[in-house]
């Protein structure tokens, strides 16, 4: 068993909401298409640029991520009036929905990359596969092909009992989706979020609530 570390320190040490991760080994193809990708989003990045402000550039660049960088400049130009469908129809709506889910992640306690979950956890990388595989964890992916760890989830002991109950509960199939009920405070239980009522030990409770939502349009 490997010695765990405080969830909490491995989070802060995680200074970036989308961790990067170490790249996988790429075949011709693979590597044909990530230039292609990466020749048409310079041309992209070069056009959005040239719109903003000095004000909106200085902002982008403070933020501590690329992914972070790009979605806080669509975003300041957006209410400015730059009509980003000149670059893409849905460039506005996706940099909304990027930087909702940085805030998100922020609010969960930020997250833990696989690696750092296994060694808050005390077990392997290939367990922590397991336990999100069966829906004992909630991940959400980073877009690199590996998943971010909410934070809120863990405590100094693990995993913060009956989880496993909640997760399994949900109808809403969205990682996204789930962590924002998990951390949405619900009237039914007294104005607590999910996870607050899993933590004073209701966990019977707290399931109830989650497999009520998106029992409408299941």
């Amino acid at each position: 068993m490997r010695s765990k570390r405080s969830p909490a320190a491995l989070a802060r040490a995680n200074s970036t909401p989308f961790p990067s991760m170490g790249r996988p080994p790429v075949d011709s193809a693979r590597q044909a298409l990530a230039q292609a990708f990466l020749k048409r989003s310079v041309k992209m990045l070069e056009r959005v640029s040239s719109s903003a402000s000095s004000e909106a550039l200085k902002s982008a660049l403070s933020s501590p991520t690329d992914v972070g960088g790009v979605a806080s400049l669509l975003s300041d130009l957006a209410p400015l009036g730059v009509d980003l469908s000149a670059v893409d129809p849905f460039m506005e709506a996706m940099a909304r929905g990027a930087a909702i889910k940085q805030e998100l992640l922020t609010s969960g306690g930020g997250g833990l990359t696989s690696s750092q979950a296994s060694s808050a956890l005390g077990i392997t990388r290939q367990a922590v596969d397991k336990r999100r595989s069966r829906r004992a964890l909630l991940a959400v992916p980073n877009g690199s092909g590996d998943y971010v760890y909410p934070a809120c989830q863990f405590t100094s002991d693990g995993v913060i009992t009956g989880l496993e109950e909640v997760l399994r509960a949900f109808q809403i199939q969205s990682p996204w989706t789930q962590l924002s009920v998990l951390l949405a405070s619900v009237p039914a239980l007294g104005g607590k979020t999910i996870l607050e009522t899993l933590k004073s030990g209701a966990i019977e409770r707290a399931t109830a609530i989650a497999a009520s939502f998106g029992e409408q349009a299941a």
